[in-house]
């Protein structure tokens, strides 16, 4: 019998992988020193970093919100000044704490700072091409000249409310089940449904009822903004490995995201053109452009291209974003009028004077469009809870913006903290009060406009907000026309310290659990 000799390794093979590892820390360090060493030089102001850590205050990300809460307290710590620099592993990023000169920056400075700080790597042929990471401006006008239709509210006026009425009316059914089963309503989730489950029916014409069975959009959704670890590094990756070239588990869109999304429209693009229905929607907008297609290349009618790919990616996206906030915004929204009965009680009182106003019993377009207070409660509660914890832009050219001393170089990574301005006594007025008539007509100020930030700010701003809104307003005014809402999980104001921390959107770490009660029961 032959006897097996023991494996034996040449020294070289054991230490190839220590020697390039150092040698990778030791580039890395020599890079992030130089970087370092610019930064001092800056006439912006600086704060030491720690290397591969960054500030200080980045070393608890996972413990508690990944960005809010380090965010904040470098904002808190430096308030007297405009603007501060910091690293984040060894990223730098310059941080804007004033109103105006992030106006000034967003708007004015809107050609100096166009990209996105969510770069997408060069072995990417479709994300560079979306409306929301394009850092081609010619190719970010043409989506967003495309679709800008799609982001309207009018949309949903006369009969296409019919969507919005059918989801009321499933919505009523799933909360009214859930109550006579003795269990409290899980808003959260009755948010994601309602609204994800219009823009399906809406625009993709999916026919979802997610309260029954979860819809292929919701997924599709999920599997973007899920909390955790993964979605948490893809983000991360994306901001500081700017257009170099990542691995697919490190990207935001992956490549199954992208096949998903294509079987999607193949599907449904095929059946349209056999139906030949006419409804004005995302899909009828890429047939449109497919006929428009001048290359000839198309082997069948269901084919996609990756135009077409990029522009349904770019609604998906921008849905994602109006997603993330209608959630955020309709689940703190509950949460905060639970503690706050007398403002639930305003809300059905306009509720029933617009319908009367309309000679209506029922929600209309022109009943929600109306809701005004409604409306103002929205803003307060995502001013208190901004869906994005940040934003950001990156130099596309040197540039000082008028009127101030601050040098900014091409290549440079500038974030706003929309909650930390939200919270600033400078900015707002008792800042932690949800105080729903500080967005009435006759106390919203210019200073107030320019430091709100729960859609962005400049050209670049969120395309959906409006849509949102109306959506949001939808949902929460027909659930207090029939209930009274009261808390049931969360029985104080919630604040940073709830939100998810493994995620890059400010979600409620826990369930958002409220009780209802029929109307006509506590009326007596």
């Amino acid at each position: 019998m032959d006897v097996l000799e023991p494996l034996s390794y040449s020294p070289a093979l054991l230490y190839a992988p220590l020697l390039v590892g150092s040698l990778c820390l030791v580039l890395n360090y020599v890079v992030y020193s130089r970087r370092v060493a610019q930064w001092r030089k800056s006439n912006i102001p600086f704060l030491t970093p720690s290397f591969l850590i960054g500030h200080k205050y980045f070393w608890g990300v996972g413990t508690n919100s990944a960005t809010v809460v380090p965010l904040d307290r470098i904002y808190q710590e430096n308030k007297d000044k405009d603007l501060v620099a910091f690293f984040i592993a060894t990223m730098p990023v310059v941080l804007l704490r004033k109103p105006a000169l992030i106006k000034q920056i967003f708007a004015k400075n809107f050609d100096e700072a166009f990209k996105t700080g969510f770069a997408v790597s060069h072995n990417d042929t479709i994300t560079p091409h979306t409306l929301s990471q394009s850092p081609d401006k010619n190719v970010w006008k043409a989506q967003r000249n495309a679709l800008s239709p799609m982001f309207v509210t009018t949309r949903f006026s006369g009969e296409r409310f019919a969507d919005i009425k059918n989801q009321i009316t499933l919505t009523w059914t799933h909360v009214e089940e859930t109550r006579l089963q003795g269990k409290p309503i899980n808003i959260k989730e009755v948010a994601g449904i309602f609204f994800q489950d219009i823009i399906s029916n809406s625009f993709l014409a999916l026919d979802d009822n997610s309260y029954v069975e979860e819809g292929e959009f919701r997924k599709f959704l999920k599997s973007l903004v899920e909390p955790g670890w993964g979605r948490l590094l893809a983000v991360f990756s994306q901001m500081h490995l700017q257009g170099i070239p990542t691995l697919e588990s490190l990207k935001f869109i992956t490549q199954k995201h992208i096949e998903s999304m294509r079987s999607l429209l193949q599907r449904q693009i095929k059946q349209r053109n056999q139906t030949g229905a006419q409804r004005n929607d995302l899909i009828d907008l890429l047939i449109k452009l497919k006929e428009q297609d001048q290359d000839g290349k198309l082997d069948s009618e269901t084919d996609v291209t990756n135009e077409m790919l990029s522009l349904g990616l770019s609604f998906l996206l921008g849905g994602k974003i109006s997603v993330a906030i209608v959630d955020i915004m309709v689940s703190f929204t509950i949460h905060l009028l639970s503690l706050n009965p007398e403002y639930q009680e305003r809300i059905r009182r306009e509720v029933e004077e617009v319908m009367e106003k309309h000679n209506t019993t029922e929600f209309t377009y022109e009943v929600v469009r109306d809701l005004h207070f409604l409306n103002q409660c929205l803003h307060e509660s995502s001013r208190l809870y901004p869906s994005i914890p940040v934003i950001s832009r990156v130099c596309t050219e040197d540039f000082t913006p008028a009127g101030t001393n601050y040098s900014f170089k091409k290549g440079e990574l500038i974030i706003v903290d929309p909650y930390s301005i939200h919270r600033d006594p400078e900015c707002f007025e008792n800042p932690d009060v949800f105080d729903p008539d500080r967005f009435s007509p006759k106390s919203r100020d210019s200073k107030s406009v320019d430091a709100f930030l729960t859609f962005g700010k400049g050209p670049r701003k969120c395309p959906g907000g409006n849509v949102a809104l109306l959506i949001a307003s939808a949902l929460i005014g027909s659930l207090l026309h029939k209930y009274e809402v009261r808390p049931h999980s969360h029985t104080r104001q919630m604040d940073a310290s709830d939100f998810h921390p493994r995620s890059f959107a400010n979600v409620h770490k826990d369930d958002v659990l409220v009780d209802v009660v029929p109307r006509e029961i506590f009326a007596y």
